[in-house]
């Protein structure tokens, strides 16, 4: 489907609910405050520049940079030059599991590094070869091929994988090359559910549970393979969650209880000061006029 725009041509192409592929995009599908995404992006910038923040980090993506987002990540788009142009994949969270099903587990250090390195500067040679990319996952997606679906799996599962080479030899300096162990493997599933249920399960029983260990072992998992204790992770997504949802003025403090599982606006008022120092109304208000660090 061909769109014209300020006399520019906006390619857009669909496979389903699962994919969406955009040529000549300047409006990213993101919000101008830290929501949750639930799709991932693949974003090659070829002209402008755009402010994104991604969880705590801020970069201004330009020209022969690939941005990578995952499901789950907290991500605003604050500043766009008029000029600002990419090729984008929009990838569903269905697809864009297949594509990680079929890869060896990750270590549960992969989750952290992708919240900050989400952006990859490309030489020619990378540039030639994701321009091959992009045309082929285009091929596949207009044509009428019966296994389209599986064939772009293959192909987003070659891009997750270079990016997890990437992370492994920069991991490697850090932590040796060793294998994946039962803890890490634990890990990995920890934080695969508290992505899907923080929001209504705050417990690190619930998640001890679900993983058929007891809530002390998972703990303890936890904080030997991420630094920090399963508790602190859940608090974290749902601290985030709450800002992000204060930083959208259309909701009020009980909708946001409601939608974060809070009994009431005074509980939700509570766990809000006693995990950042503020009240609802200092976030929202520091986060509205720019005097508060709002990405913390």
């Amino acid at each position: 489907m061909l769109y014209s725009k300020k006399g520019e041509t906006l390619e857009t192409y669909t496979l389903g609910d699962d994919l969406r592929y955009y040529e000549n995009l300047k409006y990213l599908p993101l919000t101008p405050y830290p929501s949750s995404i639930q799709s991932a992006m693949i974003v090659y910038c070829f002209k402008g520049k755009a402010q994104i923040h991604v969880h705590d980090s801020m970069h201004w993506i330009m020209p022969k940079e690939l941005m990578i987002l995952f499901p789950g990540q907290y991500v605003s788009l604050n500043e766009v030059s008029a000029d600002f142009q990419t090729i984008t994949l929009v990838v569903s969270l269905s697809l864009h599991s297949d594509a990680l099903s079929g890869m060896p587990l990750f270590s549960p250090h992969f989750f952290f590094y992708m919240r900050s390195h989400f952006v990859y500067h490309q030489s020619e040679t990378d540039i030639q070869r994701l321009f091959n990319f992009f045309g082929l996952v285009k091929e596949k997606i207009t044509s009428s091929d019966l296994y389209r679906r599986e064939l772009i799996t293959h192909l987003l599962r070659y891009l997750y994988l270079e990016l997890y080479n990437a992370f492994q030899k920069e991991a490697t300096l850090f932590w040796g090359n060793k294998q994946e162990t039962r803890k890490e493997e634990l890990a990995n599933k920890f934080f695969a559910l508290i992505m899907e249920h923080f929001r209504e399960n705050k417990d690190v029983a619930f998640y001890a549970d679900k993983l058929c260990i007891t809530s002390k072992y998972l703990s303890m998992v936890i904080k030997e393979t991420s630094g920090k204790s399963a508790k602190d992770w859940i608090v974290e997504y749902i601290i985030l969650e709450i800002k992000a949802l204060l930083k959208n003025t259309s909701l009020n403090v009980q909708e946001i209880a409601l939608k974060t599982n809070f009994a009431n606006q005074s509980s939700l008022g509570r766990f809000f000061r006693k995990h950042t120092g503020m009240s609802l109304s200092q976030y929202r208000i520091a986060s509205l006029d720019g005097t508060g660090e709002v990405f913390k």
